[in-house]
């Protein structure tokens, strides 16, 4: 592909910002006031289970005979949340284990790294079975479990861009100006490791968003009285055909949420890389 391909690529992609915007925005939008919007959860009393949109009930009710558009406006918290939450705790772990494993200790870097390649041999869904199977199904168990998997590829990824040979040269030449760790680590890595952490974190939030709902549906997380939006799939899912919104809005806003951040993302690289 040409330079000129490669731009008018860019510039394809930055003409209609609205998709991913809208895509990103409207889940997200749900997530946080949802809840506000939603009020009082209207009664169930008479309320037959699966029923299709109809008075009272703008999309249905579940296989409870609960309102089904009550349940999405409240569902999108907990999804996002944990999300973010689960995303910020591999970060917070993976970046520094990432800078300390590229520095100049070659023990250290080995010890860490054979520690996580341990840890990158676990399946996610068997570690959450496994805490599910021990009774640790309270939602802060699940992030922290999810997050800690992310650990790994997140510490790899900063060890190798930290340790490219246009990074050390710089570094090295910092070292001999007498500039301490925080310096180097903390204002000079940090610019070097945004844009890559930034396309890693657009990825990552999908697969940790994919793990998360994945857990929820099999029942290993959240309980199956959440109105968190995997749950509501996976409760109503025998009830594709006589409800199908109570299963295809919670999917289509778990999709739209993952394909929107993607992108935005990707725009975002895309105008830093032409405005460069």
């Amino acid at each position: 592909m040409t330079p000129r391909t490669k731009t008018d690529a860019v510039r394809t992609r930055a003409r209609h910002p609205w998709i991913a915007s809208a895509l990103l925005g409207v889940p997200v939008l749900v997530a946080l006031a949802g809840p506000w919007a939603a009020g009082d959860a209207p009664s169930a009393e008479g309320a037959l289970p699966s029923q299709p949109p109809g008075a009272g009930h703008p999309l249905g009710t579940d296989v409870l005979g609960r309102d089904v558009l009550w349940l999405v406006l409240h569902g999108g918290a907990s999804v996002l949340g944990s999300a973010l939450g689960a995303l910020l705790v591999g970060l917070a772990v993976g970046v520094p284990l990432g800078l300390l494993a590229a520095g100049p200790r070659r023990g250290f870097d080995e010890t860490v790294m054979r520690g996580l390649d341990l840890l990158l041999a676990f399946p996610g869904l068997l570690v959450l079975m496994t805490l599910a199977a021990t009774g640790h199904r309270d939602w802060y168990w699940l992030v922290t479990a999810a997050g800690i998997l992310q650990v790994p590829a997140v510490a790899r990824l900063v060890r190798g861009a930290a340790l490219e040979p246009g990074s050390r040269t710089v570094v090295e030449a910092l070292w001999m100006q007498g500039h301490g760790w925080a310096y180097i680590h903390l204002r000079h890595l940090a610019r070097q490791l945004a844009a890559p952490l930034a396309t890693d974190a657009g990825g990552r939030f999908a697969v940790v968003l994919y793990l998360l709902a994945s857990a929820n549906f099999l029942g290993l997380g959240l309980p199956s009285s959440s109105p968190d939006w995997a749950v509501l799939i996976e409760r109503n899912s025998d009830a594709l055909f006589t409800q199908p919104a109570a299963v295809l809005v919670p999917a289509g806003l778990l999709t739209a949420l993952c394909v929107g951040g993607n992108l935005l993302v990707d725009r975002a690289l895309a105008r830093r890389r032409t405005d460069r």
